[in-house]
């Protein structure tokens, strides 16, 4: 079977309730967020995702009264940004063994105005790559990320790219019908069997909020 852009963008989007994707010859308009640009200005010393951050440590202050902690709003981005191009490759890749291009300059994204959560994904390119092209692409566009994000709090590397682990592994195990994953999960070098975390979103730093099921912090 030959699959498009547009195909395959509609595969991941019923995949994932919470998700729109589409195919854009561009990114589509104000309000969205260019990969390629936020990773550029990251790179060159600046701090794009602050307002992102500050957004939600804003939101936690007025639920919980307090002090929020800048790591939770610090990992809750970090997750988030990297589950773009996770979610897109993982997803189709664990469907159909191939997927959209995922590099910086093929993906853009617009945040949920009030849950601040990546709720739409434009793919800038009709290439279709093959599965380790799809591996390679990941690797380079989330470590762009990862290696050049400074949220104002002292994360491990561990951390960092473990959370890109995590989101791989979450979106090659959502399709139910995912016959290519455990191809995917190899080339991905994902364990598709782990069943702890091996990054920690924080979230047990807010008052009276309990760790995620599948926290490392958790001795299983």
């Amino acid at each position: 079977m030959t699959f498009t852009a547009r195909r395959l963008a509609d595969m991941v989007e019923g995949e994932v309730s919470w998700l729109s994707v589409r195919a854009a010859s561009s990114v589509p308009g104000p309000g969205w967020i260019s990969c390629e640009a936020l990773v550029g200005e990251q790179a060159a010393g600046g701090d794009p995702t602050y307002g992102w951050r500050k957004a939600l440590l804003d939101d936690y202050g007025r639920e919980y009264a307090i002090e929020p902690p800048v790591q939770v709003a610090a990992m809750f981005v970090l997750m988030w940004y990297v589950s773009v191009p996770a979610i897109v490759a993982g997803i189709s890749t664990a469907l159909t063994g191939v997927s959209p291009e995922v590099s910086a300059a093929s993906l853009a994204f617009r945040k949920h105005p009030t849950a601040h959560y990546p709720m739409e994904v434009a793919l800038l390119s009709e290439r279709i790559v093959g599965l380790e092209e799809a591996a390679r692409q990941v690797e380079e566009h989330t470590r762009a990320f990862t290696d050049s994000y400074r949220p104002g709090v002292k994360m491990s590397s561990r951390q960092k790219r473990g959370a890109v682990e995590d989101e791989l592994r979450a979106a090659l195990r959502l399709p139910e019908e995912a016959v290519q994953a455990a191809t995917a999960a190899e080339a991905f070098r994902i364990d598709l069997e782990q069943k702890v975390r091996t990054s920690c979103c924080f979230v047990y730093a807010l008052p009276n909020v309990n760790p995620c099921s599948g926290c490392p912090r958790i001795k299983v």
